[in-house]
Parts: structure tokens; sequence; C-alpha cells
């Protein structure tokens, strides 16, 4: 009789340790560093162009 319940133990304790793997997530933890290399760098600069003889000045944002 113990002999039925010792191997019934040890067969629940691989059954579950078996199981526990493969019901597992995954988890995704998003930190503001994480973000900040996606981050983009603009600046401003003037462009200058004429058109039909007249000076055309545009001030246009430029990202990385």
């Amino acid at each position: 009789m113990k002999s039925i319940l010792l191997a019934s133990a040890i067969a629940l304790a691989t059954a579950s340790a078996a199981i526990a793997p493969t019901q597992a997530a995954t988890i995704v933890i998003k930190t503001q560093d994480h973000m900040h290399m996606h981050k983009k760098h603009c600046r401003t600069k003037w462009v200058t162009t004429w058109r039909h003889h007249h000076k055309i000045v545009k001030k246009v944002t430029v990202c990385n």
C-alpha cells in the first residue's frame, strides 16, 4: 500500500513539473529608457531657393 501511494505521489510531482513550463506566459516590460532609443532628433533648417527671379526662404524641419 505504501509503495502505491509513493508511486502515485512521484507520478503527480513529475506530471506537474512537466505541465508547468508549457503553461508559462511571455511577459514584456517596456521602460522609458527603451523608448528613448526611438526618439527622433530634429532640428530646424532654413532653405533658400530662387524661383522666377525671386528669393524664397523656407523653414524646414529635418529629423534623423
